[in-house]
């Protein structure tokens, strides 16, 4: 009978507790326009951090990472570009926005998924993608400053 192997996580550096503003990635609110840069910038860090920590462990895990740094780098710029422009044009461009959105939550499900525990981590990557979730809702109603 073959147990599954287990590996210390370094659950604090995967939080990215150890970077300023990280608990922006976790509040139970919007995003707010005036957020969006750091909170970007902050999501750059937990894929690479994640990435850091998973990746010597299985060269398949390994090749994705260019491909999640990738929709990483796609949402950032249909928030800029959100942000940078307020016409009519923007929502053009709601299909392949929608489609980067669940690229990147499927994403966060996944590193999510790879850990047993312990729940703090686990729900960690669930809270960005909520973060996530509650900025979409209330973009087309102006809120936030959007």
């Amino acid at each position: 009978m073959h147990r599954p192997e287990f590996w210390p996580v370094p659950v604090h550096r995967l939080m990215c507790k150890d970077v300023r503003l990280s608990s922006m990635l976790t509040e139970d609110r919007p995003i707010h326009r005036k957020e969006m840069k750091v909170f970007l910038s902050l999501l750059h860090e937990v894929v690479d951090r994640w990435y850091s920590a998973v990746a010597p462990l299985n060269p398949d895990i390994a090749a994705l990472r260019g491909y999640h740094t990738e929709l990483v780098h796609e949402l950032e710029s249909f928030f800029l570009s959100l942000m940078d422009n307020d016409t009519e044009d923007v929502f053009d461009e709601r299909r392949s926005f929608a489609i980067a959105f669940d690229s990147v939550a499927d994403m966060l499900v996944s590193f999510s998924s790879v850990f047993s525990g312990p729940t703090e981590l686990i729900r960690f990557y669930s809270l960005i993608l909520r973060r996530l979730e509650k900025t979409i809702h209330i973009i087309p109603e102006g809120e936030h400053g959007w």
